[in-house]
């Protein structure tokens, strides 16, 4: 063995290096003028050499002072930056991920580690002192990862199978942890953007292996909130090994190493303590071992003996530092083997930090320092606890039978204890003593949650990339950690372009919810001004103005005054009504249009509302709404969280739930249970300070007491802190705690009890600020707090908020408010009040006498005991207060609260109020019975206004009344013959007599058709705006009797009621709100003759439109309306189709704004019927049908639905789906429009070839009195058109009747020609066509072709592809017949073009067939 180690020695030292011809191993090593270039080149040079076990022998018998002095040659203040070589970019390394110096990687330098250890100091001696506590951090940085690169090579000898490490003499294993067997690849400070992490490997030399060390941001960092000033962010450390050696297998059983690893653990710990310690590292010789001369020379390694001892007492000698070696001297073993293993030592008494001398009283479960030590604990040399605590059990692994249970069981947790360190360097680094655990508490930090932050980040990831909103819920037990989860992936929502909204509902504001959700709507306004540009905000706008109409954007800045911050500052908006369009239906419309225009999938904004179990059923169908926007563009995840265990059967949340499922809504739930052991071992570990391994005991009594609640886990470590039974001793700089005592403590598993027994041991004052606080529910603002102090009795409230809640971690401020840092912290501070409703009572009075705060002196008041309140003047005054009160929910349509202000008002009222103090009762009743319809109490509203009007002094106080109560009835669809009694009543009071049967109506409608005849559009226009109250109500009331009669009473009084109502316009010339549709309505008659009346109408109607354009606020409720009928009626035969189309969009769109439902929902049956007739795309229109078709259903429309379901058959049957999306409602419900569901089928029976079925339906049409039919001009007109191309087929087929077939036609062909009198856009191509058809019955061959070629351009001017298709097929039918089959198979071709482009697949493939015919 000797002889082998000889040659491999000689080899090794006659070994050239490869980056200087001449220079060996011996050289490098014998002279003392070598510079560290040689030194790099011999690390070079090993990075060849086999690693057998010569290699590890041979550095035995190389003199260990040779080696020295050929790395101490170079000076000691040596600069690393000029005299040590730069790495060779071709050095064998693993690739570089560090963060900081990718691309700086050719900076880096080697040094020897005892040559970095000098630098080191020397560069302390020049610390700033006003930089000292910055220097000295990042040097504890740097030092750290230097042991744990050592710690890193060391185990992956350790892991060798080759001449395995247990088999190493204790010498071989002096010399492998020497502090020379090292060197440090670091790079310059100033390339780094943060000191500390310059270490980027560290080298060993024998048995040559190298560590890359990669310093990455570290995802485990403790927020910088508790930083306390350190400077310090904590990184993962990525050690790459780069070896010539073979791969460790990780499968491969090791052998018995247990006592080696120990071994290598303590000498592991005492080259730390050299790197840290340095020169005032101390050595200590065993008890009474006697001290010579050589220990003096720190050079000399020297082995001491003490009075020759025995074999047991050699067995037990000590350790001793070599203070410049940085190892331990071997002890004395049996005599005979040179070489024994380290398994035969016994290490007993061996050098130790802080260790115990055998004393068997100590209690292992007491953590804090050792008594006797050997070494001097760095704590004692300014370094950090935990710094210190890890050194000494590394050091103690070497007391054998007397080893502490805190010492190290392998080197692989020792290492991971480093790793920690550098991660959270701001917890277990601090220099400064932790006085208190609060600023952690309050970090946010999530244990155990990974799996649910990965839930709510890909959720938001999957609706950046489909654009489809979803929905998140978390549930939990309070404490859990609900709140902090979402909150968690707010900054990577922010740094993704995002938004981030939060809100939470309050118990203790159950009076106004529905402000909760727009404060959330009204916040993301504000993010998404601050962050959009000025051409982003005038896209915004755009999209807004043109979904809603820049006048209603009004509506919107009332709701959300934010909104205003999103319209260019030249946009001057309307004054509007304070009761103008308050309707819910309306609110959840608008917000649906806003998420449409501020979110995109580059801007998607996450809204979490907490606290839904205390949410109100309005809310959370606003929110509803929202989600479930049909378009489903509004980019939105919304998080909800909630108290599982307050959610009971029945409770609105599930019923929200359900809502979202029938929405098809993409929603999930996310269940948050207590966290681990392992996690709650984690959290204590971060709180104090201490490496997990050791608080493992304290954790796990934690745990078993909360059951890894996460808040109650930190309130019961806060309590068991506040009791000494955890606590930090200043004198041994560590955390405290007996575990004896801490379960013989008898803690209640309720975390409430921990909080109020906390609060109990304050000051009565401090107290009382905690208990106002907590009557105000989660939040109170500083303003409420500023005039509670103001007041007498509350006077130190502020300042007792400031000096006790906040700093004893109770609560947070900002500059709004103070917030109660958990709801439980609330419930106990609410828990201490023992009369709840007189100390609301108390604190709404003290605010009501400083005046300023309506609000919550009104909620607080209306939760004290009322019912023993007996003092009329004071009962009166807190009437004054909720009335005023609910003025501002009711003009933002938060109709529950203001219901619920205005409740507590009425049952405040003295019960002869309608005679003491009539006017305030009477305008308290009237708003109350709005807002109880508004929050959907129909039954509630109806029997106030029947009060009402029992108790009105006068007609015109009860007038609103009436109208409410009518309006109630006719949205409802409930009894409307009552309805309609009810306005021939009030007209009747009013002067204006409506008799209950009309033979004849015509005497009434010539009079007004003379008034018009005798005026012009001009003098219309010119009518100065109604003044006249009374007028203006007879014109609302024949407005609502028109609407009721249309629903149940005969045509003839519904005309008579409409000729009544202009007739009172233009006799008293009177120009209101309700002025365009009295004149749109009237047209409407007028209009179902193609004659002198249908002209008449057109300039009615038209007058009408242009007066509802003269104030566009006053008019917008009738708008839906008057559009409804215009282009229903006379707009269909005046403006084009696709205008009329659009023209009803805008109604529907203004009708669901403004929450008339009801007329929204017959201007989309118009809209989408107006689209198919005008050759819209099929396939775009059946997508569109779909949307709508779950709107229908969502809101409950079964008529509109009805409708929507005919017109999709439709489409779907000429498309030729025959796997069309069924849509199923509750009950079968019929179009109530007769006149609209027989167009429908004449439409589609005509165009899918069934030309004896239009025939029939056309001769049932005629057989109808006049009397009967509704005649709506474009559906007779469109009537004509199909029974006449129907009947030109049936002549074509030769089929009986001809005669009767060619009358039909010539009348269709008249009908067509006065229509195109009144608009060529939508006639003249049908007209030319059916005249085509005419000439070519009637062998006119010449003229026939001209008019079927002008069928065809007219029909393409219009842009109606179906209807050029059309033209094509009827015309290439033409040439058919005359066997002009060129010609025929041309146009068959246009025609197949054309239907493909409509989409229509059933009449391409129709077409297709007769063109093979006719080719075959």
């Amino acid at each position: 063995m000797a002889s082998d180690r000889i040659d491999f020695q000689n080899s090794i030292a006659s070994r050239q290096s490869p980056f200087s011809d001449g220079i060996s191993l011996s050289s490098c090593l014998s002279s003392r003028s070598s510079s560290h270039d040689d030194l790099n080149q011999f690390l070079d040079t090993m990075r060849q050499a086999d690693d057998s076990a010569a290699s590890r022998n041979v550095l035995e018998d190389l003199s260990h002072n040779q080696w020295k002095a050929g790395l101490e040659a170079a000076p000691a203040c040596h600069n690393p930056k000029t005299s040590t070589r730069e790495c060779s970019a071709n050095c064998d390394k693993g690739p570089a991920t560090s963060v900081d110096a990718d691309d700086k990687k050719d900076k880096a330098i080697v040094v020897p580690l005892k040559q970095w250890i000098d630098d080191e100091e020397s560069k302390a001696r020049h610390f700033d002192l006003n930089c000292q506590r910055n220097l000295q951090q990042a040097s504890i940085i740097r030092k750290i990862t230097i042991g744990f690169g050592i710690g890193k090579l060391l185990q992956q000898v350790s892991q060798q199978q080759e001449s395995p490490i247990s088999h190493y003499s204790w010498s071989q294993l002096q010399s492998l942890c020497s502090i020379d067997n090292f060197a440090v690849e670091s790079v310059d400070e100033g390339f780094l953007s943060e000191s500390g992490w310059e270490v980027r490997g560290v080298h060993m030399i024998a048995p040559f292996l190298s560590v890359q060390i990669d310093a990455c941001s570290s995802t485990s960092c403790i927020p910088s909130r508790i930083d306390n000033n350190n400077g310090m962010t904590g990184r993962n450390l990525v050690a790459t090994i780069v070896s010539t050696s073979p791969p460790v297998c990780a499968n491969t059983a090791r052998p018995d190493t247990s006592e080696c690893d120990f071994m290598i653990c303590h000498l592991l710990g005492v080259l730390l303590h050299f790197l840290f310690a340095g020169r005032r590292s101390e050595h200590i010789t065993g008890r009474g071992a006697p001290k010579d001369d050589r220990d003096n020379d720190p050079s000399r390694v020297d082995i001491i003996k003490v009075n020759e001892p025995s074999m047991k007492k050699k067995s037990a000698d000590f350790f001793r530092l070599d203070e410049r070696s940085g190892f331990c001297n071997e002890p004395i073993y049996a005599r005979g083997n040179p070489y024994p293993t380290v398994r035969s030592v016994d290490f007993s008494h061996a050098i130790s930090i802080g260790g115990h001398d055998n004393d068997p009283d100590h209690s292992s479960h007491t953590r804090g320092p050792q008594d006797n030590s050997r070494l001097s604990p760095l704590k004692d040399l300014g370094y950090p606890t935990s710094l210190s605590q890890l050194i000494t059990n590394l050091v103690n692994c070497s007391l054998g039978l007397f080893r502490p249970d805190d010492s190290y069981p392998s080197l692989d947790v020792a290492i991971n204890d480093m790793q920690i360190m550098l991660q959270k360097p701001q917890l277990f680094l601090s220099l400064d003593p932790p006085s208190t655990v609060n600023a952690f508490m309050g970090s946010g930090k999530l244990y155990g949650r990974s799996n649910e932050i990965a839930a709510l980040t890909n959720a938001y990831c999957r609706i950046a990339t489909s654009g489809i909103t979803e929905a998140i819920f978390v549930s939990g037990f309070s404490g859990c950690g609900k709140t902090r989860l979402v909150h968690s992936i707010f900054e990577s929502v922010n740094v993704a372009g995002g938004y981030t909204v939060t809100q939470k509902f309050d118990e203790m504001q159950s009076s106004s919810p529905l402000t909760v959700v727009l404060s959330a709507f009204n916040e993301l306004c504000n993010l998404v001004a601050q962050s959009s540009s000025e051409t982003c905000l005038m896209e915004i706008y755009e999209k807004l103005a043109s979904a809603i109409g820049a006048p209603n954007l009004a509506f919107l800045t009332r709701i959300l005054p934010n909104a205003r911050r999103l319209l260019p500052s030249h946009i001057t908006l309307p004054q509007m009504n304070s009761q103008a369009g308050i309707n819910f239906n309306s609110l959840c419309f608008t917000i649906q249009h806003l998420m449409r225009a501020i979110s995109s999938s580059s801007k998607v904004a996450l809204l979490f509302l907490d606290d839904l179990q205390w949410a109100d059923a309005m809310s959370l169908k606003l929110v509803q709404g929202v989600l479930s926007d049909v378009r489903g563009l509004n980019c939105l995840l919304f998080v909800g969280g909630f108290r599982e265990n307050e959610v009971e059967q029945g409770h609105v949340l599930l019923e929200f739930f359900h809502a979202l499922s029938a929405s098809e809504v993409s929603s999930s739930v996310i269940r948050l249970n207590g966290i681990s052991a392992n996690d709650v071992n984690s959290m204590i570990s971060d709180t104090l300070g201490v490496f997990p391994r050791l608080c493992k005991d304290l954790s796990d009594v934690v745990f078993r007491k909360t059951n890894g609640n996460p808040f109650f886990t930190l309130e019961f470590l806060r309590s068991l802190i506040t009791q000494n039974l955890v606590q930090y001793s200043l004198r041994d700089k560590c955390w405290k705690w007996n575990l004896n005592e801490i379960n013989a403590e008898n803690i209640t598993d309720n975390v409430l009890h921990l909080l109020t027994r906390k609060m109990n041991v304050l000051s009565e004052s401090n107290q009382t600020a905690l208990k106002v606080a907590s009557c105000f529910g989660s939040i109170i603002s500083i303003d409420v707090v500023r005039k509670l102090s103001s007041t007498s009795k509350y006077s130190s409230l502020q300042t007792t908020l400031d000096e006790t809640a906040v700093k004893e971690g109770f609560m947070d401020r900002d500059d709004a408010s103070y917030r109660f840092v958990h709801d439980k912290v609330r419930e106990a501070a609410y828990r201490l009040i023992a009369d709840k409703e007189q100390y609301h009572f108390d604190l709404g009075v003290a605010l009501q006498s400083v005046g300023g705060a309506i609000f919550a002196a009104a909620n607080q008041i209306n939760r004290g005991p009322l019912s023993l309140l007996h003092d009329d003047s004071r009962r009166i005054s807190f009437v004054h207060l909720n009335y005023e009160a609910s003025t501002k929910p009711m003009a933002c349509s938060d109709f529950t609260a203001a219901y619920s202000y205005l409740n507590s008002a009425v049952s405040l009222l003295p019960d002869d109020s309608w005679t003491t103090d009539y006017d305030l009762t009477l305008k308290c009743h009237f708003q109350l019975a709005k807002a109880a319809y508004g929050c959907g109490q129909a039954k509630r509203a109806q029997q106030i206004c029947e009060e009402i009007i029992e108790s009105g002094k006068c007609l015109e106080d009860t007038l609103e009344t009436y109208s409410l109560l009518v309006s109630m009835i006719c949205l409802a669809r409930k009894d409307l013959p009552l309805a309609f009694k009810t306005c021939v009543k009030v007209l009747s009071l009013l002067g204006e007599h409506i008799p209950d049967d009309v033979v004849d109506v015509n005497p009434t409608v010539n009079e007004v058709k003379t008034l018009f005849y005798n005026i012009s559009n001009e003098d219309i226009l010119a009518m100065v705006d109604e003044t006249s109250s009374r007028n203006i109500s007879v014109m609302e009331f024949f407005s609502q009797l028109v609407t009721v009669a249309i629903l149940v009473k005969p045509r003839r009084i519904c005309h008579y009621c409409v000729a009544r109502w202009a007739l009172f316009c233009l006799t008293h010339k009177v120009a209101c709100t309700y002025t365009p549709g009295a004149f749109v309505s009237f047209a409407s008659m007028l209009s179902r003759d193609l004659g002198e009346d249908a002209r008449l109408a057109c300039r009615i109607s038209k007058a009408g439109m242009m007066m509802l354009s003269r104030n566009d606020t006053a008019m917008i409720q009738q708008l839906p309306i008057v559009y409804t009928v215009h282009y229903m009626w006379v707009g269909s035969l005046t403006e084009p189709i696709q205008s009329a189309a659009a023209m009803s969009q805008h109604a529907y769109e203004i009708g669901m704004q403004t929450g008339n439902l009801s007329h929204a929902a017959f201007s989309l049956s118009i809209m989408m019927a107006r689209l198919l007739y005008a050759g819209t795309n099929l396939l775009k229109l059946k997508n569109d049908l779909e949307v709508h078709l779950k709107s229908a259903k969502q809101h409950s429309q079964f008529i509109l639905l009805a409708n929507l379901v005919m017109i999709h058959e439709v489409v779907s049957s000429l498309i030729g789906d025959e796997e069309a999306k069924s849509f199923l409602y509750p009950e079968k419900v019929r179009p109530t429009d007769e006149d609209f569901q027989f167009t429908l089928e004449m439409f589609s029976s005509f165009y899918l070839g069934h030309a004896e079925r239009v025939h029939y339906k056309s001769k049932l049409w005629e057989k109808l009195e006049d009397s009967e039919k509704r005649k709506v001009p474009l559906h007779f007109i469109h009537t004509a058109f199909f029974s006449g191309i129907a009947s030109f087929r049936l002549y074509s087929y030769g089929r009986k009747d001809s005669q009767t077939h060619i009358k039909i036609l010539a009348k269709s062909l008249s009908i067509l020609e006065k229509a195109s009198q009144f608009s060529e856009w939508n006639y003249k191509n049908k007209y030319l066509l059916l005249n085509a058809t005419y000439l070519s019955i009637t062998d006119k061959k010449f003229n026939a072709e001209n008019e079927f070629r002008a069928a065809i351009l007219a029909s393409r001017a219009s842009k109606f592809v179906h209807e050029e298709g059309l033209a094509c097929e009827i015309a290439a039918m033409h040439h058919v017949k005359r066997d002009n089959n060129a010609v025929a198979l041309s146009l068959f071709r246009q025609a197949k073009a054309c239907y493909k482009t409509w989409g229509s697949r059933v009449k391409a493939v129709h077409i297709s067939s007769l063109i093979d015919s006719i080719q075959e």
